[in-house]
């Protein structure tokens, strides 16, 4: 019942995927130059919305506040490492490479959140159980099975001529 707190981060990041053209060498070295430009005073956002082929691109990168585990463990990891402001050297994800920028952190109660999941995990155990059992009950009434290894069942569907 008591509160669940859990420590959040507000960061930027900039995407580069991988391609045929876009060798992890050529992504990890545009972020590296990317990097430096962002230490000689040009800001994070701009190039993100420049160069970050991630849907958060227009936002300048922004990803919102971000919880534990709402990101795949190397991004987590090299973002929890880093101070506010700090930005990461380049850092490689199953989506390409990434430079991050942590914007801020907070403590955030999130036992609303969890009480709201639970409530709609068990409407949908409630629901999809019954909704599986009748659709599985349909596709099972609409199956013709025709066992052809059965030496009596074959004897019986054999046709003799007249």
């Amino acid at each position: 019942g008591g509160p669940i707190m859990v420590t959040q981060t507000r960061a930027r990041h900039i995407l580069i995927k991988l391609s045929q053209v876009m060798t992890d060498e050529r992504a990890r070295s545009r972020l590296e130059q990317l990097r430096e430009r962002i230490r000689h005073g040009e800001e994070f956002a701009d190039l993100a919305r420049s160069y970050s082929e991630d849907p958060s691109a227009p936002q300048g990168g922004d990803l919102g506040w971000l919880s534990p585990g709402e990101t795949v463990p190397a991004f987590e990891q090299a973002m929890d490492a880093l101070s506010i402001g700090e930005v990461s050297a380049p850092v490689r994800s199953p989506f390409g490479w990434h430079l991050i920028q942590v914007e801020e952190r907070r403590e955030q109660d999130m036992s609303d959140e969890l009480r709201r999941l639970q409530a709609r995990q068990s409407l949908f155990e409630q629901y999809a159980g019954p909704a599986f059992d009748d659709w599985l009950a349909q596709v099972r009434g609409q199956a013709y099975i025709e066992n052809r290894l059965d030496p009596a069942a074959s004897s019986r569907n054999v046709r003799r001529r007249p």
